[in-house]
């Protein structure tokens, strides 16, 4: 039985919701859209990267010190 490398995806975007394995992250990254497979593993986070796979690829997501999320932590009648 082989055994095949998962492939590496390195990205620079935002996460338009959170993490959570078993779901599928939804990415923002060169003015498109891209959902990934259910997640298996999240491996870490940081202000700058989260590292996450799912069955066949590594996921690194550049966030930077630029991006922001696109949700916002504020209900919505907040900002009205």
């Amino acid at each position: 039985m082989t055994l095949e490398a998962k492939a590496v995806q390195t990205l620079t975007g935002i996460l338009l919701c959170p993490l959570a394995v078993g779901s599928r992250a939804v990415i923002v990254h060169q003015g498109k859209i891209t959902r990934t497979a259910r997640i298996m593993a999240i491996h870490h986070r940081t202000a700058g990267e989260v590292c996450f796979e799912t069955l066949d690829t590594r996921y690194y997501l550049l966030t930077g010190p630029n991006f922001e999320p696109a949700v916002s932590a504020l209900p919505a009648a907040l900002a009205a």
